[in-house]
């Protein structure tokens, strides 16, 4: 009896993005949030403090909310216990959005899952990773 090895490697790139038709329907779960990336106007001046991939973008699709997670101590070295909150939080973001993505302290760009949804790539993400969004007033 042989056995044959075979190689387990794997490629994260857009061609192993998961593809949804344009005419389906998205309902995210929990706090997750679909955004279609906005094209980069290269005629504005912006000013870069730091290092990063800032990005911009509509927000598609909305999750409902979650329940924030509870600690027994509030130190986090300290912690030794967690589970899910009682009092449900609600997402903020609302369809139609335009919003911000990314850190406030700067990460050396950002890492968010993408998906093909009809022929745009779209991203997910937390209401968390969202740093503002833009007001109409």
């Amino acid at each position: 009896m042989s056995i044959q090895h075979q190689s387990r490697s794997a490629s994260l790139s857009l061609d192993s993005a998961t593809h949804v038709p344009a005419d389906q329907a998205i309902k995210p779960l929990r706090d997750q949030i679909i955004i279609e990336p906005l094209e980069v106007d290269h005629q504005t001046k912006l000013i870069v403090i730091e290092e990063t991939k800032p990005v911009r973008g509509i927000v598609k699709a909305v999750g409902p909310g979650h329940y924030p997670k509870q600690y027994d101590h509030p130190d986090k070295a300290k912690r030794t216990k967690t589970w899910e909150g009682t009092s449900f939080l609600p997402t903020q973001i609302k369809v139609g959005d335009i919003v911000h993505l990314g850190s406030p302290q700067g990460q050396r760009g950002y890492s968010f899952q993408s998906l093909w949804w009809g022929d745009k790539i779209h991203l997910v993400c937390r209401e968390a990773d969202i740093v503002g969004v833009e007001s109409n007033d």
